[in-house]
């Protein structure tokens, strides 16, 4: 008896030790929403790719109409992983509606790397053990990759994967290469004042030829199936879906009818803010908004995106306007939206 007591309490101190390395060693890109704070009752929640975080900047949403949401994003996310995380997060918050960013059908797997900083973020749960099993990898052209060649036991552990960094400790380095990116954050939106003029001379809405790229543009039979697994998922909990597509000087016209025909298919609605009416409402100045060359928008680029929001939130949606109140969860929305302008405004 003594020896099984021995082994149970060996194991409850490596699960321990195991946990804390983990902890200390993977890299910190947590820059999720604080949803204890913004309540369990929410206007709306918009999940997908880099595009998001980049794009919508709920603060802002919250003093120009009152609506209260967040961005539930992470870098390169393609559907399957999508909704598992919005399945998890279901289990929490009631959103009205889910604004679902279209860039995520552009992945099939998605990037092994970048799964892995999804993966670090979903504590063990047997969800999160049937998305390891299903992932796989997709080629540079982002078809699905005949043969998967990351190590699956990284998702599992990521101590596996990060065990060499305990090195950086020594240097006092040991952070993640998005620290400094990811470090002011406001309800999942990332903000970043950094410039980058955009110089690529295609227009808003490129051909593919005129993009000078080559992969998939049409919906693969995976999106297909972990589309309708988060349509069905959103059904479950009465949550409105609504399909968006947020500027981006890399969405294709052919990927553009496509989700058009898509939508129209599925009866639902698609704002796609691409298209000359909205791109011209939006008055985006490529000389400045942007901060990235991958298309992603600085703060003054978001400001622009998610005043548009607001506006087409207030004649699409039938939303409360809970500016009125002022204590509670609405006392710490304006308590987030002057912690925003704080950093605008900070000098660098």
């Amino acid at each position: 008896m003594k020896k099984l007591g021995k082994a149970v309490l060996f194991c409850l101190i490596l699960a321990v030790l195991l946990a804390f390395l983990n902890r200390i060693l993977m890299p910190d890109t947590t820059f999720q929403a604080d949803t204890e704070k913004i309540g369990d009752e929410v206007d709306y929640m918009v999940v997908g790719t880099s595009n998001v975080f980049y794009c919508v900047n709920p603060t802002v949403i919250w003093n120009e109409a009152g609506y209260t949401g967040y961005d539930l994003s992470l870098e390169q996310a393609p559907l399957i992983i999508t909704y598992y995380q919005l399945k998890a997060e279901l289990k929490k918050v009631k959103p009205e509606t889910v604004f679902l960013d279209c860039a995520a059908f552009e992945y099939n797997y998605g990037i092994a790397s970048m799964n892995q900083l999804a993966l670090d973020k979903m504590p063990l749960s047997m969800d999160k053990l049937r998305l390891i099993k299903a992932l796989g990898e997709d080629d540079k052209d982002h078809h699905i990759a005949e043969e998967n060649k990351y190590s699956k036991i990284n998702y599992l552990l990521p101590l596996h994967k990060f065990h060499d960094r305990w090195k950086e400790i020594f240097g006092g380095t040991l952070k993640s290469r998005y620290h400094e990116k990811y470090e002011n954050t406001f309800a999942g939106y990332v903000a970043t004042k950094d410039h980058f003029v955009y110089q690529n001379p295609h227009k808003w809405l490129p051909t593919m030829e005129e993009f000078g790229a080559s992969f998939e543009t049409n919906i693969t039979d995976l999106n297909r199936e972990y589309f309708e697994k988060i349509q069905a998922l959103c059904a479950e909990h009465d949550v409105e879906l609504i399909l968006i597509k947020t500027p981006s000087k890399g969405w294709l016209l052919e990927t553009h009818k496509n989700m058009k025909q898509f939508a129209e298919e599925e009866g639902l609605e698609f704002l796609d803010m691409n298209e000359e009416t909205v791109i011209e409402a939006l008055a985006i100045d490529e000389q400045v908004d942007f901060c990235d060359s991958s298309s992603h928008f600085n703060i003054y680029g978001t400001e622009k995106i998610s005043r548009y929001l607001a506006e087409w939130m207030q004649t699409h949606q039938d939303y409360a306007d809970k500016r009125v109140q002022g204590t509670g969860t609405n006392a710490y929305w304006n308590f987030l939206y002057a912690d925003y302008l704080a950093f605008k405004n900070a000098e660098d």
